[in-house]
């Protein structure tokens, strides 16, 4: 069975004519429930989309119950057919979420600027600030409580933008962060964290490296942490499912610290 390649559509975003198709196949009894589709890479490659849009498919079908991705082997079919109710819960999803792919995207760009400003203007209360609010994301990290992890990951990121002094940076910000409790967002961001609960400790290293960079006031370490912090997360969110994914993930090069060593690979 092959998948047809995405054509203007009634749908506002690819991710959703993506999901139709899969959804066409499973009530067509192209597949069966237990039946594992196609690698991530072949169904990207027949239906002509990127791999953002098709994980973003997934993930919904995913919420709504109706497949399921094993870590390492694939993604599998969980229903003899989709109801219509499941349908239009997972089309909802896809249609009203705004994608998880281009929010990392914009922050990216938007959380690099503020950090250099963020150097440039911030007070001393400014830094202890961030510093607590690391302080509690760490914590519940190395607890493993990943919901208050995730929580509290939104309040590290403001007070980053807080600490430029400028509002305009802060309501962007902000608005950005408060799109990651929809539900594309925290199914893709549990997902990633389930399938391998040691990238915890590998995000808490690389928050930790932002944030001394920041308090050292070291423009050229944030900026470098950050980038790294972006390219890294969106690469594994995205490759995370297909059971060929560890030969598309980028090879995170060890970044030198400031005395001439390395921190292997960071997430």
């Amino acid at each position: 069975m092959t998948f047809e390649k995405v054509a203007q559509t009634r749908f506002k975003k690819k991710s959703s004519f993506i999901a139709d198709q899969i959804l066409r196949m499973i009530n067509s009894g192209g597949y069966t429930a237990g039946s594992k589709l196609p690698s991530e890479r072949i169904i990207a490659e027949q239906m002509g989309v990127s791999r953002p849009s098709l994980r973003e498919a997934i993930s919904a079908l995913q919420i709504v119950g109706l497949l399921e991705s094993r870590p390492g082997d694939g993604t599998y079919v969980c229903v003899p057919s989709a109801t219509e109710d499941l349908t239009r819960q997972a089309l909802t999803v896809l249609e009203e979420c705004d994608s998880p792919y281009e929010n990392m995207q914009a922050r990216r760009a938007m959380e690099i600027g503020a950090a250099q400003l963020a150097i440039k203007v911030a007070t001393d209360a400014d830094l202890v600030a961030l510093r607590e609010a690391w302080d509690e994301k760490c914590a519940r990290g190395r607890r493993g409580d990943l919901e208050e992890y995730l929580r509290y990951g939104k309040e590290f990121h403001l007070a980053i933008a807080r600490a430029t002094k400028n509002r305009v940076i802060e309501g962007i910000m902000e608005r950005l962060l408060n799109l990651t409790i929809q539900p594309l967002w925290i199914n893709m961001r549990r997902e990633y964290f389930r399938n391998d609960p040691s990238r915890i400790e590998l995000m808490l290293d690389i928050h930790d490296r932002i944030v001394k960079a920041i308090m050292e006031r070291n423009t050229e370490k944030a900026i470098r942490e950050l980038e790294h912090h972006f390219d890294i997360q969106i690469e594994q969110i995205y490759n995370q499912n297909d059971e060929n994914s560890h030969e598309h993930q980028v090879k995170s090069t060890p970044i030198a610290d400031d005395k001439g060593g390395d921190n292997g690979n960071i997430c």
